[in-house]
């Protein structure tokens, strides 16, 4: 158990590291969020704009952000591994894929948490937009489970990247789909009802709609139900991410071809 905890933790570093100097990763934590969120506050502050719209102009483009970041950088990482010529030698160690999976996709995580600092100070400084009723230990509560359901989305793509080349290009097309159905510029409410129904399997939705509860004082505040609705939307896609690495383990062993699928 060390020795996995090691490498996963060696694979987190490393995954940092290369965050820092690569200029792709400054874009998609620093310069998408600031244009989302630049968009999202001029439309929505507005004269006499409600304060629980301009919410999600506060939140919307670190949201955004977040998620560009969390949901595929485990799965560009196995791209880089594959153009490097080293995916076939990974799956060769004795660590499974996995573990150095865990570290990848964490690392993503820090780095888009720092999508919320750019965009609150842009909208504190350029359009004096706050978040209104914002209770604290709610608001971080509901962060930590939209964190968990995008490690658990992340974590479950990214074994698609070993078996596919174009899995990037599939999965890609996934990343606008989330921002309109999981509410993070608008709420879920005013998509038609079979888009509702399709948005409420998604786990980052209920985190997401807690979210947002915690910096409004109307509205539902079901934060209980929400939370545990996402949480358990998030071990099932684990489910899938246990079967999924399966797959991918007996793929390496029948064909030993990965860095040319």
């Amino acid at each position: 158990m060390t020795s996995l905890a090691r490498a996963a933790w060696r694979a987190f570093v490393i995954t940092i590291r290369m965050r820092v100097i690569s200029p792709w990763s400054y874009l998609n934590w620093l310069v998408f969020p600031l244009m989302f969120a630049a968009v999202g506050l001029y439309v929505l502050n507005a004269r006499g704009a409600s304060s629980s719209h301009l919410v999600y102009g506060v939140l919307g483009g670190g949201l955004i952000g977040y998620w560009s970041v969390a949901y595929i950088d485990a799965g560009n990482g196995i791209q880089d591994e594959r153009w490097n010529g080293t995916l076939e030698q990974i799956f060769a160690t004795p660590t499974p894929l996995s573990v150095i999976l865990l570290g990848k996709v964490c690392a993503g995580l820090l780095f888009g948490l720092l999508s919320f600092l750019p965009t609150a100070a842009f909208a504190y400084l350029g359009f004096h937009a706050i978040l209104p009723a914002l209770d604290p230990w709610k608001f971080a509560i509901s962060l930590g489970v939209l964190t968990l359901t995008f490690f658990c989305i992340g974590f479950t793509l990214a074994p698609l990247f070993a078996l596919w080349r174009w899995a990037f290009q599939m999965i890609n097309g996934f990343e606008l789909g989330v921002y309109i159905l999981c509410g993070f510029m608008f709420p879920v409410a005013v998509l038609a009802p079979w888009a509702q129904g399709v948005a409420g399997a998604l786990a980052p939705t209920w985190a997401v709609r807690a979210l947002y509860a915690s910096t409004v004082a109307s509205g539902p505040h079901d934060f209980a139900l929400w939370w545990l609705v996402a949480a358990a939307l998030s071990v099932a896609y684990l489910v899938c991410a246990y079967f999924l690495y399966g797959l991918v383990e007996r793929e390496a062993r029948v064909s030993g071809e990965l860095a040319l699928a």
